[in-house]
């Protein structure tokens, strides 16, 4: 008997540790960002391949190791809760259709395989059901322990009974399986949320890195970046886009006289304003503050429109002259803004070309007495001038 026991719990601690290396790569694989181009397609096959593998892994050795044993009482289901388990997790951590028609299939193929198992069609049934909620709610499930750990006991009982059913009633000892189911449950349960609070905290790291505090719109770092990879898809796919870039006239008089209070809250507006206004383009947009008093947007996959151009420009500074502010002394001032515009074109030959003559557009429009728009070099004084032939 204790020699019975001390395999039970050296095989258990053993395939815990095997268990817990799955779930460690079964949430790597789902959520690196390392693979690039055509491997991405193979991340749910690996998925699939990698839990069958180790259910596969668990049956063999359940097997070998009983015939190694002499087939002591008991001792192969050890190894049924982490074949239970092993799909359970797949499910809940990945929620992917493939994944769940896999598995129905493995079940299936499981259920069909146990001999003396009459009435399999009802556990079968009973077994896909789970799996369906496991996969429709596993969100849920996977939050509240109070949901997940009934959840999982209800899940294995099909396998409890047709594997006792299998080996005709055989006394497994039911206190020591529920409990190693429990701890087998709760070594995921840590494994999975150790995982989401890491990555939830890197998250919240790269978006520090990533915003300006101050107005909440993507810093420069993301500004370059994404010159970068609109660049790359002109050069690839011939997605043309185009660059928008301005700032506040005299900003440094609104700080000089009212305070930068009161100059933080500008610049909060401005970006408010600015964001309301771009969703209504007919084009992707994204919105950047790229230093100081300096904002941006980018249009993505254009069409060549002067007149568009020259619509969306004159909506962007109208609605930012618009906007009216109060000091606590009861002062009330506007702003105007200069702007300059330019789109890609296949001549560039680095992905800064672009800013740079949007910023010299930006500059042209200062020097024509500010509150104006440099559209591909042509200067717009007034919101509505007719575009060139």
């Amino acid at each position: 008997m204790l020699v019975s026991w001390g395999l039970r719990t050296t095989t258990f601690i053993n395939n815990s540790l095997v268990l817990i290396g799955y779930a460690l790569l079964f949430n790597w694989l789902q959520n690196t960002n390392s693979l690039t181009g055509r491997w991405r397609h193979w991340r749910e096959p690996a998925l699939i391949g990698m839990t069958i593998g180790f259910v596969v892994l668990f049956h063999f050795s359940s097997v070998l190791a009983m015939a190694a044993q002499n087939n002591p009482v008991g001792y192969g289901w050890t190894y049924l809760n982490f074949q239970g388990a092993t799909l359970l997790y797949a499910l809940l951590s990945s929620r992917r259709r493939h994944v769940f028609l896999t598995m129905i299939i493995v079940v299936s193929l499981w259920y069909w395989w146990l001999p003396h198992v009459s009435m399999s069609l009802p556990l079968d049934a009973w077994t896909i059901v789970m799996m369906y909620l496991a996969t429709k709610f596993g969100v849920k499930i996977g939050t509240y322990w109070w949901i997940y750990y009934p959840f999982a006991y209800v899940y294995m009982a099909p396998f409890f009974i047709a594997n006792w059913r299998s080996l005709n009633g055989i006394d497994v000892g039911w206190p020591w399986q529920f409990v190693t189911l429990t701890l087998i449950l709760w070594f995921l349960w840590e494994t999975h949320y150790r995982f989401k609070a890491r990555r939830t905290h890197e998250a919240h790291l790269l978006s520090e890195a990533r915003i300006d505090d101050l107005t909440g719109l993507r810093n420069f770092r993301v500004f370059d970046a994404d010159l970068h990879t609109a660049f790359d898809r002109l050069q690839d796919h011939n997605e043309l886009y185009a660059l928008y870039t301005f700032d506040i006239d005299h900003f440094k008089r609104v700080n000089d006289t009212y305070g930068h209070v009161v100059g933080n809250t500008v610049l909060q507006a401005v970006a408010k304003r600015l964001r309301e206004v771009v969703a209504q383009f007919d084009y992707p947009v994204r919105t950047y503050r790229t230093g100081g008093e300096e904002f941006s947007f980018l249009l993505l996959d254009v069409v060549e429109d002067f007149d568009k151009a020259s619509a969306y420009s004159t909506a962007v500074q109208k609605a930012l002259s618009d906007l009216t502010f109060t000091t606590d002394r009861g002062d009330q001032f506007h702003i105007t803004v200069s702007i300059g515009q330019d789109r890609s074109i296949h001549e560039d030959r680095n992905y800064l070309d672009i800013y740079k003559r949007a910023d010299k557009y930006l500059y042209n429009s200062k020097n024509h007495g500010r509150n104006a728009i440099t559209i591909h070099g042509i200067t717009i004084s007034k919101p509505n001038a007719a575009s060139p032939n």
